[in-house]
């Protein structure tokens, strides 16, 4: 806070800014380990030996953790609040991609439907934040918001095939989007804890 010339108490632009800067590096995290799996499905069944129908079955386990989680945001903000919440789904997310990067397969899908946990607390928090500090800019926010998820997406099914050719094939491929999550865990760390709210609408 600060006053004006005229002794006007006014708020400084620090804290807006940071509240964006959260709300975007959120928003790279929450589509690539969604989209770095498809181009390099064939090649996971190539070296686990899963048939056609349990592929599908993997790409689908994102969005029956949607279903599943988004139902059940509400509680974890009413104990933790929005804040600490994004906290902990950003940590949950990594923790689910770097249980891809192990072998096996019970870590594949137990890192994937963790990641997909993560993703979906984040699609409903994020616009939440978003409506909740910037009252005044919501179109220009969600936009930026939108576009940024919409980038990390395409750049990750872009990346994906070729960081497979690196050491550690397709599971760096998919393990590598931890590095994102872990960092943008630590910055809502940073951020100032906003009002309780039991509401995610």
């Amino acid at each position: 806070m600060g006053r004006d010339g005229a002794g006007r108490t006014r708020v400084l632009a620090g804290p807006a800014v940071g509240g964006t800067v959260a709300v975007l590096v959120a928003a790279v995290c929450l589509r690539p380990a969604l989209t770095a799996v498809g181009p390099v499905l064939e090649l996971i069944g190539a070296d686990t030996g899963l048939s056609n129908t349990m592929l599908g079955l993997l790409s689908a386990l994102p969005l029956l953790a949607f279903a599943a989680v988004s139902p059940l945001v509400s509680g974890p903000v009413r104990r933790l609040g929005i804040e600490r919440t994004v906290v902990a789904a950003l940590a949950v997310l990594a923790v689910g991609a770097m249980l891809r990067l192990l072998p096996g397969l019970p870590a594949l899908f137990a890192g994937t439907i963790a990641a997909g946990a993560g993703i979906a607390v984040g699609n409903v928090l994020i616009p939440v934040v978003v409506r909740r500090d910037n009252p005044a800019r919501i179109p220009l926010m969600t936009g930026l918001y939108s576009a940024t998820m919409g980038t990390a997406a395409a750049l990750a099914s872009g990346v994906s095939l070729p960081l497979s050719q690196l050491p550690g094939g397709w599971r760096w491929s998919l393990g590598v989007w931890a590095l994102p999550a872990a960092a943008a865990a630590l910055v809502w760390t940073r951020r100032r804890p906003g009002p309780v709210s039991t509401s995610t609408r």
